[in-house]
């Protein structure tokens, strides 16, 4: 009986693992089933619940770019002179129907997701298409979109419709569903016509709804109308779904993105959705929860045959891993009674208790290694090199044993401190982290002392940031300038060629006692600041200071007026040239006189962007805290020259897109003019330059380039077709019509319109009716 509670005393560890993988065993037989059960169908749920808000997530990510683009891309080709020249011009001749052809259908092919594009003159009654020459109105395939058309108020776009086609062109059968998004066309409150994109509904209908096809749950697309724009069922494209009610409570629910659950017909469902405004529709996940729970009884069928072989695995892995964990535990604590230092077993002591003691005096023994570790050789080396360049004391004897007590003696009485700073430190910040950028300083230094040690004895230690401070020994020579640049050099070459990076040195001056050490790491501090003048991988001596000239403020005023004075202009190749030719002036100066200079550029620069636009233009770019933190990143003036002049070309071109929005909204504001007065007969092309506010070459030139034809043109096609249309709608004498057009001389009006129309306006009148009576 005393052998046995010795034996259950002595070895309790055995004996809990044994009944921990018993206890184990029981209980994952016991709740396995249940746990199990209940944790999949939960994450089964919760996985399916995920994947539809992802799924709509994504479709409704997918749809907004692609028709965002796709509405941003064609909104600026509407303003191009062939789309403009469809809806201003009053006839066409056959190259100009070539162009506009030919323009429908290089934007037709550049767009996979459009299957056609019309151009709607509403004016002419013509119709436009990139799958057919034009059309009248009345001969147009597709009269559902000119129902639409007239539909649409003016001046209202980013407009969807959902529409099925069915028409054939050529023998070639159309029978799709698209979605048509429509650019009207208006000068003031009245329609000139509309482009018309129609986007293949199949495609979008790929493109959105990949990813979002399961068999878990059905996704959709439906318009603000309720109308199924896409379905995972394509059988329910096009169908109407505002009486269900779930589809009436998305309509009702007054937040933009949301889930719910409801119950129809004895079964439960979940709802996700996400509504867009820009597009006006609303982005379905619908999740059958009956159809979903039959997954999750299948899989506890197939949990409760898992369990059972569990059960027999638990017996069997139990045994083995006792013994496999209890081996090494016996052979440790063997080892541990018989070694020394204290951790012999005590009598009635368990095993837990000798292992717990044991690992006690090994975590002392590694406490008092840590603080052997911290007097390290290296660290205390570290440490006096960063005391003997600081400048902190006073006693050179002090000093110099202390150098020795970490194993550093200099053999000459010379001293020369080079900063070594790694090139393109941002770069490299964002490629590294701090220990790896650390681990590359460390091996910088192996390779200085490395190259250094055959020609001038030298140490190195870490400074921070991108710098490695490097003591050169040197003898007194009359070449050491040279000698020291071809060391330096010969360790830059290394660099690159081990490490693939670049480094700049700066050169400190030459001190003769360990006291001007300091004073030598600072000169060389004072000269690595000259790397942004001679540009990365520079050698740069202290001596640089000397050789520097003041800048004249009334040249570097002159040469920034220069600058200014082109970029208001607009003359990029001007602006580099003088730019360059300031660069090359201030070059000359110390680095912070380069940068008052180049501080004093940017703040003019800034002022002169913003008075050549609109403040909200430029506002971001020409911030000038902005632009100075940026300035402070560069490292060189190259980097510098490449990014003002980047500044420069987007201040230009925020100046040039508002010119050019400015000229269209003036364009149409003289054809709405022509529209309304083009009856007065002192309208003349003086007064309607007068109405543009430009001068008459530039407001000539403007115009022709939007309207695709000239002032004077425009103004007397618009007379005429106004002339024909009171010729055949109303029985008031040729003089009179014409004195209604603005043309007071019946004998002008008469000869104008016989050379515009090909005969005399009574003629044309006869004709017409004729033309009638014989349809």
């Amino acid at each position: 009986m005393k052998s046995l509670q010795a034996f259950l005393k002595n070895k309790n560890m055995l004996i809990r693992i044994i009944l921990s993988y018993l206890l184990v065993g029981l209980l994952v037989i016991a709740v396995l089933t249940f746990v199990i059960a209940s944790k999949v169908s939960r994450n089964l749920t919760e996985q399916i619940n995920r994947s539809t808000d992802t799924a709509i997530e994504q479709s409704f990510n997918t749809a907004n770019i692609l028709l965002t683009s796709t509405f941003t891309n064609f909104g600026g080709l509407f303003n191009g002179p062939e789309i403009q020249m469809s809806f201003y011009n009053m006839d066409f001749s056959t190259s100009e129907l070539g162009r506009i052809g030919n323009k429908l259908y290089e934007l037709t092919s550049t767009n996979p997701l459009i299957h056609s594009i019309y151009l709607l003159n509403d004016q002419k009654k013509l119709a436009f298409s990139s799958l057919s020459t034009v059309k009248s109105f009345e001969d147009f395939y597709d009269l559902d979109v000119l129902n639409l058309l007239a539909s649409i108020q003016p001046n209202r776009s980013n407009i969807f419709y959902p529409r099925h086609i069915d028409y054939a062109i050529y023998d070639r059968k159309y029978e799709m569903n698209v979605i048509s998004l429509v650019f009207p066309n208006a000068v003031g409150k009245v329609a000139n016509g509309a482009m018309v994109l129609n986007l293949d509904q199949r495609t979008l209908q790929s493109m959105v709804m990949n990813g979002a096809q399961g068999s878990l749950f059905e996704s959709m697309i439906l318009n603000k109308q309720g109308t199924v724009i896409t379905h995972s069922t394509n059988e329910m494209i096009n169908t109407n779904l505002t009486e269900e009610s779930y589809v009436q409570s998305i309509s009702n629910s007054p937040t933009p993105k949301g889930s719910f659950e409801f119950k129809k017909e004895g079964r439960n469902y979940r709802v996700s959705y996400i509504k867009s405004e820009s597009l006006g529709w609303t982005f379905i996940g619908l999740i059958d929860y009956e159809k979903l729970l039959s997954e999750v009884r299948e899989t506890q069928r197939f949990i409760l045959m898992v369990t059972g072989c569990l059960l027999l695995i638990v017996l069997l892995v139990g045994g083995f891993f006792t013994k496999w964990i209890y081996s090494p535990i016996h052979r440790l604590l063997a080892k541990v009674n018989h070694s020394s230092g204290g951790t012999n077993k005590l009598q009635g002591e368990s095993e837990l208790d000798v292992l717990g003691r044991t690992f006690y005096y090994l975590d002392h023994q590694i406490q008092d290694l840590q603080l052997s570790v911290q007097d390290y050789r290296s660290a205390k080396r570290h440490e006096v090199l960063r005391l003997l360049t600081s400048g902190g004391w006073s006693n050179e004897e002090e000093m110099a044993r202390k150098l020795a007590s970490v194993g550093i003696e200099f053999t000459y009485p010379r001293y020369v401190v080079c900063l070594l700073r790694l090139d393109a430190y941002r770069q490299l910040l964002a490629t590294y982290k701090q220990s790896d950028i650390a681990l590359l300083r460390y091996a910088i230094s192996n390779i200085a002392v490395e190259v250094s040690s055959s020609r001038m004895p030298a140490v190195c230690f870490d400074s921070g940031d991108d710098g490695i401070a490097m003591i050169v020994n040197v003898q007194m020579s009359t070449e050491l300038v040279p000698q020291l640049t071809e060391m330096l050099q010969n360790i830059q070459d290394n660099v690159a060629r081990f490490l693939h990076l670049s480094v700049s040195i700066a050169v400190g001056s030459e001190s003769i006692r360990l006291s001007e050490i300091g004073s030598s790491r600072e000169a060389a501090k004072l000269a690595s600041a000259y790397r942004i003048i001679f540009g990365n991988e520079a050698i740069i001596h202290s001596s640089i200071e000397m050789i520097r000239e003041p800048l004249q403020d009334s040249q570097v005023s002159a040469m920034e007026k220069q600058i200014t004075d082109q970029l208001k202009l607009g003359d990029m190749a001007s602006i580099r040239e003088a730019f360059a030719a300031f660069l090359a002036y201030t070059r000359q100066a110390t680095p912070d006189e380069l940068i008052l200079s180049l501080t004093q550029l940017l703040i003019s620069t800034a002022r002169t962007a913003k008075a050549m636009t609109m403040q909200s233009s430029t506002g971001s770019i020409m911030d000038i805290g902005s632009l100075m933190s940026t300035l402070n990143q560069w490292e060189t003036l190259e980097e510098i020259e490449a990014w003002y002049l980047e500044v420069c070309e987007q201040a230009i071109g925020a100046r040039d897109l508002q010119s050019q929005q400015k000229n269209k909204w003036i364009v149409d504001k003289i054809i709405q003019h022509i529209h309304e007065h083009y009856a007065d007969s002192n309208l003349t092309v003086e007064s309607l330059v007068e109405v543009g506010g430009l001068s008459m070459n530039y407001m000539r030139k403007v115009f022709k380039e939007i309207a695709g034809q000239s002032i004077t043109s425009y103004l007397i096609e618009f007379r005429f077709a106004k002339a024909k249309e009171l010729l055949v709608e109303t029985d008031l004498p040729a003089n009179k019509i014409g004195e209604m057009v603005g043309m007071e001389n019946t004998n002008y009006f008469y000869v104008s319109f016989k050379k515009h129309c090909g005969k005399t306006p009574d003629h044309y009148r006869k004709h017409h009716k004729f033309s009638v009576q014989e349809a």
